[in-house]
């Protein structure tokens, strides 16, 4: 009886022939045009917007397959569509260095030292408390659009949203899932860091003992892992210290180089500035 099994030149053959044929269809997808630069904007050269490359693998026992590879800029694009849905793309084009205004020396301060940061002069936090509305979203958003464009990808965490949804969902068993993405991003952005309430004073109340646990869950992974965290806040460095040394302190080390405290005296809310300028032009022009 004839043996039907391919002798081992025949069969090596037959391989070459299948890598061949993947080879060619990996190469066909590979030179084909994606279209997610026209939804976020961003342009691959890599995967030319496709999202992924196709590459031959051998699989089990020795025949070759195709599979799908994601490629790096999915990390940009998945960064990109979180910011869509934290509402913070669309200041992202917006609220640029270029449009940050320097009229003063303590604002041509910021800029300098936010400017040092991404150049990678200033550590891997970068801190802003004080002043209300002088600015401090708006420098933070330029860090992230430059961190972006850098390949990083970005977590927005506006802290008075997030952390009340995840104060409520502690004691789910899928909490330690819902911390992940903001322990493990490349880059977290907390905006309005321990933003409370105010009393009928209208004095900002300090943090609760929830929102310091939530917090030191946070920092203290991203503080071990040394990942970068770019933090805004009403409060200064010292009177985050007060509230709770253990994760303030991890804070003030990290962002030691690229600490910045506006200080509430004089007029210092720009973005009050800007809307009296928009009323005051208004009214002259009645």
């Amino acid at each position: 009886m004839e043996n039907s099994k391919p002798v081992p030149e025949e069969r090596a053959k037959f391989l070459e022939m299948a890598r061949d044929h993947y080879q060619r269809q990996a190469d066909l997808y590979n030179q084909s045009l994606g279209h997610l630069n026209s939804l976020d904007g961003i342009d691959c050269p890599i995967c030319k917007n496709r999202g992924y490359t196709e590459i031959v693998t051998e699989g089990f026992g020795g025949c070759y397959t195709t599979v799908l590879v994601a490629c790096e800029c999915m990390k940009r694009r998945r960064s990109w569509k979180q910011l869509q849905n934290s509402g913070l793309a669309g200041s992202i084009n917006r609220l640029t260095f270029d449009n940050f205004q320097t009229n003063e020396d303590w604002q041509e301060r910021i800029k300098t030292k936010a400017l040092q940061f991404v150049q990678g002069h200033g550590g891997l936090w970068f801190y802003i408390g004080g002043a209300v509305g002088c600015g401090k979203t708006h420098i933070c958003t330029a860090i992230c659009g430059d961190l972006l464009r850098q390949s990083k990808s970005v977590k927005y965490m506006c802290w008075s949203e997030e952390s009340v949804r995840l104060k409520g969902r502690v004691n789910d068993a899928d909490f330690d899932d819902l911390l992940k993405p903001f322990k493990d991003c490349d880059v977290l952005y907390i905006d309005d860091f321990f933003k409370t309430r105010r009393n009928r004073y209208g004095e900002a109340q300090q943090p609760t003992d929830a929102d310091l646990k939530l917090a030191y869950q946070i920092i203290n992974y991203r503080y071990v892992s040394r990942k970068t965290t770019i933090i805004s806040s009403e409060w200064l460095m010292d009177e985050l210290m007060d509230f709770d040394e253990a994760t303030s302190s991890r804070v003030y080390e990290m962002c030691r180089g690229s600490t910045l405290q506006i200080d509430r005296v004089g007029e210092r809310n720009y973005r009050k500035k800007m809307t009296d300028n928009i009323r005051g032009d208004a009214e002259n022009e009645m």
